[in-house]
């Protein structure tokens, strides 16, 4: 036998390749093209090997991690195989037989499931995917925002006593000495974290935010896993830039792991909106914060989407208008925002108040990005076809066809459909479906290849936004509430 079979990660590869080589290789004959996913899996797989072989002296738990960690890699490709496989299935079917409403409806409900089950067992990066897909309340199916909306902080607890030995670990200390007490019951539990309530000896009212125990080693292997999923879903047009779009998740879903960094962010926001009465942001506890525990001031309040659903239409108008105001001015006038908008981080306060949570993952834009997405915008709002194409290669966006009249006829096609509406928005007008059908269109029309970087975080916080605003339709001057951001923005 090699040294190289004989290596322990490369049989744990070996084992996770071979499993998924099942699943592909029975639905590669059902379905002819899943023969590129099951190549894009084996070049990710041997990818992985590589960089597992390479830390093998470096660091003495690597390789053991990877190994435990393989089974992860291996059913997350088959889950996603069989989701892919199950909607080409139908296709081909209903190309024969006829589409039936009822039909699409049960195979996204099972699918929604099976992918929530996925996400709530594995959690890492999985479930963070998960959450990020839920915030499209716009675009997926109601079965997918149903299932995954309940990943937004409902997902089953870790044990209280691990989570308590952590937090001892962390601080040095019991957590009786830390605090005068500590819920075992967290108050939301997620991706990379739990959060559980506690009070301090001076009687102030906390929430505790607790990394999960063994998190850091299985974010690599779900990283690589989530990037061949992606190019599993690489000849959808609107996939757009796979690559950049993965590695500025991977770098956000890292930076997560710092809490340290993140107690410096919530003070930057904190100081930034602390003269605002609509927006409020908790206080951080410094001595008894890590790099993974991070204590904040308490703050109860209702979450944003079972809040919107249950108020009436002017009290949601008016939520939503202090949302958008509030990023606009984060990513236009501060230069830096919250880049982890799923409705889980925010809360409505009595009178309608927005409270901000998680600034493990923020975004920082240089005074001439903030300056050029303005004068886009602008650009946008104005019907400026030239200047819009212009702003866009400016910033790094590029067609896949690779020439300036390809960009230029994207900005001319989203110009046409954006002009109508541009100062006279009623998201009440608007037919999410439909809206959905032009974006596909013009993304089969025009591939977008090349995104920049600080757009995929940008882009997310737009996605959100979008969702919301096209899901609850409120009644508001869209243009009027970004104007006056625009307007500083372009004189920096």
């Amino acid at each position: 036998m090699t040294t190289t079979a004989a290596h322990p990660a490369a049989r744990a590869v070996d084992q996770a390749l071979t499993a998924v080589g099942r699943v592909l290789g029975h639905v590669d004959r059902l379905v002819g093209d899943v023969s590129r996913d099951s190549l894009a899996v084996a070049r990710e797989a041997e990818a992985l090997y590589r960089a597992v072989t390479r830390e093998t002296g470096a660091r003495a738990g690597s390789v053991r991690d990877a190994v435990r960690s393989s089974p992860r890699f291996a059913r997350v490709l088959a889950e996603a195989a069989r989701t892919i496989a199950s909607y080409r299935i139908y296709r081909a079917r209903a190309d024969v037989a006829g589409s039936r409403a009822d039909a699409v409806d049960a195979l996204h409900r099972r699918n929604a499931e099976r992918i929530y089950e996925l996400c709530v067992q594995l959690r890492g990066g999985i479930l963070k995917l998960g959450q990020f897909a839920s915030a499209r309340v716009d675009l997926l199916p109601p079965a997918y925002v149903d299932a995954l909306g309940r990943l937004q902080d409902r997902v089953p607890p870790v044990d209280a006593s691990s989570i308590r030995a952590r937090v001892e670990d962390e601080l040095g200390r019991p957590v009786d000495d830390l605090f005068a007490s500590f819920d075992d019951e967290p108050i939301a539990a997620a991706s990379l974290a739990q959060v559980h309530g506690a009070v301090l000896p001076d009687g102030t009212r906390v929430a505790v935010k607790v990394q999960l125990p063994g998190i850091e080693s299985i974010i690599d292997t779900d990283l690589a896993a989530l990037r061949t999923v992606a190019r599993m879903l690489g000849d959808l047009p609107i996939a757009g830039d796979i690559d950049t779009v993965a590695a500025e998740l991977s770098r956000s879903v890292r930076a997560e792991l710092d809490f340290a960094a993140e107690a410096d962010a919530a003070e930057r926001f904190r100081a930034r909106f602390r003269d605002r009465d609509d927006v409020v942001v908790p206080r951080v506890c410094r001595e008894r914060s890590s790099r993974r525990v991070l204590t904040l001031e308490r703050i109860d309040g209702d979450r944003l989407v079972d809040w919107l659903d249950r108020a009436d239409a002017g009290e949601r108008d008016t939520a939503l208008a202090t949302l958008i105001r509030c990023f606009c001015e984060q990513v236009l006038v501060c230069g830096e925002f919250h880049a982890d908008p799923h409705p889980g981080n925010f809360l409505v306060l009595p009178g309608g108040r927005i409270a901000l949570l998680d600034f493990g993952s923020v975004q920082a834009l240089t005074p001439s990005r903030r300056r050029a997405y303005a004068q886009l915008a602008t650009a946008i709002v104005a019907g400026d076809g030239p200047r819009t194409t212009a702003l866009m290669a400016e910033l790094g966006f590029a067609t896949r066809d690779g020439d300036p009249d390809a960009l230029r006829a994207f900005a001319d096609a989203f110009l046409d459909a954006f002009r109508d509406t541009a100062t006279t928005f009623d998201a009440r007008a608007l037919d999410p479906r439909a809206e959905f059908e032009r974006a596909l269109a013009l993304a089969r029309r025009h591939p977008i290849a090349r995104v920049p970087a600080d757009f995929v975080q940008l882009g997310r916080v737009f996605a959100t936004l979008g969702g919301l605003v096209l899901h609850y339709r409120p009644r508001i001057n869209l243009f009027a509430l970004i104007a006056p951001h625009l307007a500083r923005a372009t004189a920096i």
